[in-house]
């Protein structure tokens, strides 16, 4: 999936935000203390976003159950942050199902926890099966 240029540049806006802030923050600290710096920045330079946004998930017709995503930002792009030693297989499953259960294609998954932020780019599979066998 070649990814549109205003989504591109969506991320690389969102990328230097999240830099500024783990710079300013620093490593380490709970995943709400970045939410709070995220949502301000946001904020002071005018980029649309919902915290905690829910999603549904659906059995077949019905909904079982929501989720919660750290960001959606400007109504396209889901931003997953973590706060851990690094990222593995687990939080990148967990924003592949996130894109796999929601009409959203592009993703972001940040890590505030190590002494360099990490990130990764994910868009959703052909198919979820392919990640079944990720614990």
């Amino acid at each position: 999936m070649e990814i549109p240029k205003h989504i591109d540049e969506l991320e690389y806006r969102i990328i230097g935000i999240c830099f500024d802030v783990h710079s300013e923050l620093g490593p380490g600290f709970p995943e709400e203390y970045y939410q709070k710096s995220l949502e301000y920045e946001f904020t002071k330079r005018g980029i649309a976003f919902e915290p905690q946004k829910p999603i549904q998930v659906f059995y077949k017709e019905i909904q079982v159950g929501l989720n919660y995503l750290d960001f959606l930002v400007e109504e396209q792009l889901i931003l997953e942050i973590k706060s851990v030693r690094a990222l593995d297989n687990v939080h990148k499953f967990q924003v592949i199902k996130y894109l796999a259960s929601s009409s959203y294609n592009f993703a972001l998954l940040v890590n505030f926890g190590q002494d360099k932020m990490r990130y990764e780019k994910l868009i959703p599979p052909a198919k979820i099966q392919n990640f079944k066998n990720i614990k």
